[in-house]
């Protein structure tokens, strides 16, 4: 425990703790969390040292010394308390392996391929240091926040643990990066959206069984993916499909099982809204992503250039609907691929026919000549349905921020 001592004029030592100051210690691992990830996605690539220290030596530096801030801090109780916390340690191992044997079951349908990761011992040890110091310190920061917030507000407090510790995971460079594409629907699909289910299971873990728990379930995770020779090669759907779901279902198991534990009165009602309102709360923001990204028959696009004004002004979502292109006509605006990962929303005029082949011409609103490379059938991408105005704005004004 950190402790000071402050003796004034007078002569009377006061002693102050930081135990008996907790207010606004979140806000101390809050700042270390952001200082660590700006300094690995900004800092670190600019500093002239070997990339090998970069990533194996100053990377579990700082995620260590994030453990032994955590450690020096004051204690806490984890939510489950500990009669529990046996069982959601053993749980969150048998949730891990589960997930681990669908991947490999998966592979089995698909194929295998050898892990890029060194097996060599030095390449081992080197990986094991580096994932153990990164997922010792993000544990058990987050067990530490996830049970200093989430005495009151534990939905809330459990909704911004998951999303801050689903972006710590990811890289900055693919989180600013995500357009409306197939590669980041693929990376969305694949990476984003299990890294967000993992992260809320780990954090679901966390509030009731401490960092151990956490650490049990995402550890079974990282050790198969770092230091399996052979991995499953699967596509991008059902990957994230497995990723997605299973945290899910634990979710919804780990909280039936806290929810048994209770006296038997507050248990039955308990059980009657809570574990309803964890699933329709996780599949309705699953649903909303994958609606995002384009897995439904509609997704939203948003407009950054001002081609197709007054019809549609920069910041307007526009809903597209996936059609096939024998359906459009003359009139209709139309999302197209003009090349490997850009998109056009632009309106059809004209629809032309040179050797059997058939394509669109299209134009913006706001331009007085047509686009001077025609449409083929096979690059469009959707009709657009309807348009809401403005709200796209949020997301533009953040990829500006973070891309300078």
């Amino acid at each position: 425990m950190t402790r000071w001592e402050f003796v004034p004029y007078s002569g009377v030592t006061v002693d102050i703790s930081l135990r008996d100051n907790p207010r606004y210690n979140w806000l101390l691992v809050l700042g270390l969390l952001a200082a660590i990830y700006l300094l690995i996605n900004l800092g670190l690539p600019r500093l002239p040292i070997d990339p090998f220290a970069k990533a194996y030596v100053v990377q579990p530096i700082l995620w260590g010394l994030l453990a032994w801030a955590i450690l020096v801090l004051p204690k806490y109780r984890t939510a489950g308390g500990l009669r529990l916390k046996t069982a959601i340690i053993q749980l969150a191992l048998m949730i891990g392996f589960f997930q681990v044997v669908l991947y490999v079951i998966g592979g089995l349908f698909s194929s295998f391929g050898r892990s890029p990761n060194s097996f060599t011992p030095t390449g081992i040890l080197t990986n094991l240091v580096f994932v153990g110091a990164m997922l010792v310190g993000m544990e058990l920061s987050r067990a530490w926040l996830i049970n200093r917030l989430g005495k009151k507000h534990t939905f809330l407090a459990l909704a911004f643990v998951a999303v801050l510790y689903t972006v710590l995971a990811l890289p900055l460079g693919r989180i600013t990066g995500l357009r409306p594409e197939l590669a980041s629907i693929t990376y969305v699909n694949s990476t984003l959206l299990p890294t967000l289910a993992e992260s809320m299971l780990a954090s679901f873990l966390a509030l009731l069984g401490g960092p151990l728990a956490a650490i049990a379930y995402r550890g079974i995770l990282q050790a198969f993916w770092w230091f399996c020779p052979i991995l499953p090669d699967l596509a991008w759907v059902f990957k994230g499909l497995i990723g997605v779901v299973v945290p899910i279902v634990g979710l919804a198991v780990a909280n039936s099982l806290r929810v048994s534990r209770r006296r038997p009165g507050q248990a039955r009602r308990e059980r009657e809204g809570s574990l309803a309102g964890w699933i329709v709360t996780t599949v309705i923001a699953v649903a909303i992503i994958w609606f995002a990204v384009g897995l439904f028959p509609m997704q939203p696009t948003t407009i950054i250039s001002g081609s197709m004004r007054p019809t549609l002004d920069v910041g307007d979502v526009v809903i597209i609907a996936k059609v096939s292109a024998d359906t459009v006509k003359p009139g209709d605006i139309i999302q197209f691929r003009e090349s490997e990962g850009v998109t056009t929303v632009h309106r059809v005029v004209e629809i032309q026919e040179s050797e059997g082949i058939r394509v669109f011409i299209t134009q913006g609103d706001a331009n007085s000549e047509p686009d001077a490379n025609p449409v083929l059938f096979a690059n469009v991408v959707g009709k657009a349905v309807f348009d809401i105005p403005k709200i796209g704005w949020a997301a533009i004004a953040v990829k500006e921020f973070f891309m300078g």
